[in-house]
């Protein structure tokens, strides 16, 4: 709501609208977080419990779901980010390197990820075999996104309704946004600005998308092996790039044979939190990445 009347114009609901979530926040914040990043809360009664009375723990309980939120909802503070994310990934590497989400977790799972520096988790997750996991569906013969993971055992249970369900098929928006880089600007949105931001990672290889928008084509295309990527990116015309860089890996990106912040192709729109940010007019660009190592 804040953003809508942002770009409205209504910069009083836009004040009104950005208060109300810091009093949200702050009322998650007091109810389910710890100062050492743990999330979470004392679990509810089953939701088809019997009448007889039942005692539940009152040891509150944390799961992968819970850190997943916390973070793509913006509910923590900045301070205590880095160690919710270290617990999320804690609890998948607990889990076996699996993921334990369900609807509400797994469309952001990657995401959280991805954004708290932990691409390499998020690569295992979406690269693995194991149940649950996409790879497992795909492993069983699925051709479609299932309702659940172990659709491939229901299929006589009443229970397993669908075999072409949306919430698991998510994943699809990280691998365009995320692997490939291509995304799109609340400001500036329809790609007209195109936020680049792609993920390399040697355990995928290589990615190459297309996406005809009303520009025209943009193509993101790199593979990764040992520790360089190269990627080739083609913006259409009367669109551009907003390309941002952490301080640490600015001076291991190359164009054209030159460090990427010597190159007159791009220009520097100087510093963004940790980032260095770079505006990439339309046109096709090669350059190539010195991976950090894991």
């Amino acid at each position: 709501m804040q953003q809508m009347a942002h770009a409205l114009g209504k910069h009083a609901d836009e004040k009104k609208y950005a208060e109300v979530f810091e009093k949200i926040k702050g009322s998650f914040n007091q109810a389910y977080v710890r100062p050492d990043g743990f999330v979470g809360g004392v679990p509810p009664p089953p939701v088809f419990a019997s009448g007889t009375a039942t005692k539940l723990s009152d040891k509150p309980v944390d799961t992968q779901t819970g850190y997943v939120l916390a973070l793509k909802m913006n509910l923590l503070p900045d301070t205590l980010r880095s160690a919710a994310a270290k617990r999320l990934v804690d609890k998948i590497a607990a889990n076996h390197g699996r993921l334990a989400t369900g609807f509400l977790g797994t469309p952001y799972l990657l995401e959280a990820l991805a954004d708290t520096g932990h691409t390499g988790v998020a690569y295992r997750l979406l690269l693995g075999t194991e149940y649950p996991s996409w790879g497992y569906l795909v492993g069983h013969g699925a051709t479609t996104m299932w309702e659940r993971w172990n659709g491939d055992q229901m299929r006589s249970d009443p229970s397993m309704n669908s075999y072409n369900h949306y919430a698991y098929g998510a994943v699809a928006d990280w691998i365009y946004r995320y692997a490939a880089g291509i995304d799109t600007t609340a400001s500036d949105p329809g790609f007209h600005t195109i936020y680049l931001h792609p993920n390399f990672d040697s355990q995928l290889g290589s990615v190459e998308l297309e996406y005809q928008s009303r520009f025209g084509l943009i193509r993101s295309a790199w593979s990764a092996s040992g520790t360089q990527a190269d990627w080739k990116i083609t913006l259409p015309p009367n669109t551009k790039g907003f390309l941002p860089i952490s301080s640490e890996m600015v001076s291991r990106w190359i164009l054209d044979d030159d460090p990427i912040v010597r190159s007159s192709k791009l220009k520097a729109m100087g510093k963004q939190g940790a980032d260095e940010v770079f505006e990439v007019p339309a046109g096709t660009y090669a350059f190539k990445v010195k991976l950090a190592q894991p």
